[in-house]
């Protein structure tokens, strides 16, 4: 994790939280979600491991009992620095279960939801919050960047893998290179759930090329129809699809001249 990443996390925890992490010693590099929950053990999760603070001694350790955990109150003032002090103005992005902040951190929400006088669905008591953190990881799909090339002409690719195995971070990088290159004309990055771009009010956090043109928070389906018609993009890149909506909005932009990019969810070709 970046330093202006914890930066950026420091600034929305609780004093209790951040009192007790500026005392600790621990490596941030390996960290790639904390979990909070209301009245239960702060969950700090790498690639090997959870962890969890020992309030009183001041350090991480592997065991759940014991370990400082958060109140009411608590998560209240968290969510108070996370709207900024005016949840009025991120009610529209708490609707979708998430918001986006500085450094491409991803913050999932839980909790009640309450419907609204327009008949909308909002959050009104989130207890539970995913703070997911991207590591870039330049240049890791550089390597096959010439088998996806005949000529000039890209190649549609599908980004097949287990959960959790990276697939978002290759594309991630796919994309940086492939759009860095001097012959593409444009490429099109449907960020439905800000987990490639991490744009913050639609600026990008994540390095996702110089040619790349952002559409976030929309579904991929929709979004992929509005980019054809508004940017006529060479390639269109997209993060975990699936449903059959997807399928049939891919198939059309495939008639339409477009080169595909996507993952999708499999641990094996047959699956």
């Amino acid at each position: 994790m970046a330093e202006e990443q914890m930066d950026e996390l420091m600034k929305i925890f609780p004093v209790k939280l951040r009192e007790i992490l500026s005392q600790v010693t621990w490596y941030r590099e390996d960290l790639e979600e904390i979990r909070i929950r209301i009245q239960r053990p702060v969950q700090f999760v790498t690639s090997q491991a959870s962890f969890y603070l020992d309030p009183r001694e001041k350090r991480l350790m592997t065991q759940a009992k014991g370990g400082l955990a958060l109140g009411e109150e608590d998560l209240r003032e968290m969510l108070t620095y996370v709207c900024e002090y005016s949840r009025y103005a991120y009610a529209r992005q708490m609707r979708q279960g998430f918001l986006a902040l500085d450094g491409g951190i991803r913050l999932g929400l839980c909790g009640q939801y309450m419907a609204e006088e327009d008949g909308r669905i909002g959050m009104e008591y989130p207890m539970y919050f995913s703070i997911r953190i991207p590591h870039e990881k330049k240049e890791c799909a550089a390597w096959i960047e010439p088998w996806l090339i005949e000529g000039e002409t890209f190649l549609h690719t599908l980004i097949l893998a287990a959960p959790g195995m990276g697939k978002t971070t290759f594309l991630r990088d796919l994309v940086r290179v492939l759009s860095d290159r001097p012959t593409c004309r444009g490429l099109a990055l449907i960020d439905e759930r800000y987990e490639v771009a991490a744009a913050n009010f639609g600026i990008p956090q994540n390095d996702v090329g110089i040619r790349t043109d952002v559409l976030d928070a929309c579904p991929k389906a929709k979004g992929l129809m509005m980019l054809i018609r508004s940017m006529a993009p060479e390639v269109v890149a997209a993060d975990e699809i699936g449903s059959q909506e997807d399928l049939e909005a891919f198939t059309y932009a495939m008639r339409c001249g477009c080169v595909l990019f996507a993952t999708v969810h499999g641990s094996s070709f047959r699956e």
